[in-house]
């Protein structure tokens, strides 16, 4: 049991960190956007540190995205749709990274025509 709930606390630590990076965020600027220390940050993203539901929402918040996006790798779900997987995607990107999906949605379009 212990075992499993450092190996999810990892996972969740994981996802946190990469999603932080994809937003161009430090640990610095996400400890702000909670209220928290960088060395909370820290032991989070290491798996180190087991965290409350409301920090959850928090970060969830700050990161702007659902929790289903941390809990990436834990809980089994459906086979989503490349609809759903391009969707969920979109909303972890900040908005150059945006900006350039776009550019290539409007170059597949335009190439279609």
């Amino acid at each position: 049991m212990k075992e499993n709930k450092e190996n999810s606390l990892k996972v969740i630590g994981q996802n946190i960190k990469r999603i932080r990076v994809l937003k161009n965020l430090t640990q610095e600027q996400l400890a702000e956007k909670l209220d928290k220390s960088i060395n909370f940050i820290s032991l989070i993203e290491r798996g180190e540190s087991g965290i409350s539901i409301s920090t959850i929402i928090d970060i969830c918040n700050a990161l702007q995205i659902n929790s289903d996006e941390l809990f990436n790798g834990l809980i089994d779900k459906q086979v989503i749709t490349d609809d759903e997987f391009i969707t969920n995607s979109l909303n972890m990107f900040n908005r150059e990274d945006k900006k350039i999906v776009k550019g290539l949605i409007e170059y597949i379009i335009n190439s279609k025509k």
